[in-house]
């Protein structure tokens, strides 16, 4: 009789134990990250920002040094401004993260435009 008890209880407690739920790490998607997807839209649009540097860069031999210098510059400037943006307008944490790749989607966007503009004013080879 004992042993069917024992029996019991463990057919018991291993189907309470496989009643819990299991938070899987590796099965959450990483998009579901608050912050991910405005960064994915960030990483986008560096690749855009990459394309048009580089094109501008292959335009103007001469200017190569200082656009580099501009470009060096701006990028500190971005990270900068998106970090103040961020603290101004986010409460913190996770909207803080959200603040910040909004804000600097925006800064890195507004700097593809001049970019381009700079590409159209520049001679050509």
């Amino acid at each position: 009789m004992k042993s069917y008890l024992k029996v019991a209880a463990v057919v018991a407690l291993l189907f309470m134990l496989g009643s819990i739920p299991v938070r899987n790490a590796h099965a959450e998607d990483e998009s579901e990250r608050p912050g991910a997807k405005e960064q994915a839209e960030v990483d986008r649009a560096n690749k855009a920002l990459d394309r048009v540097y580089r094109d501008l860069m292959s335009k103007d031999p001469e200017e190569q040094t200082s656009l580099k210098e501009a470009q060096r510059a701006w990028i500190k400037w971005r990270d900068a401004e998106a970090n103040y943006i961020a603290r101004r307008d986010a409460i913190g944490g996770s909207s803080r993260r959200v603040a910040y790749s909004e804000a600097e989607l925006k800064l890195i966007n507004e700097r593809i435009e001049m970019l381009k503009r700079y590409a159209s004013q520049a001679p050509e080879d």
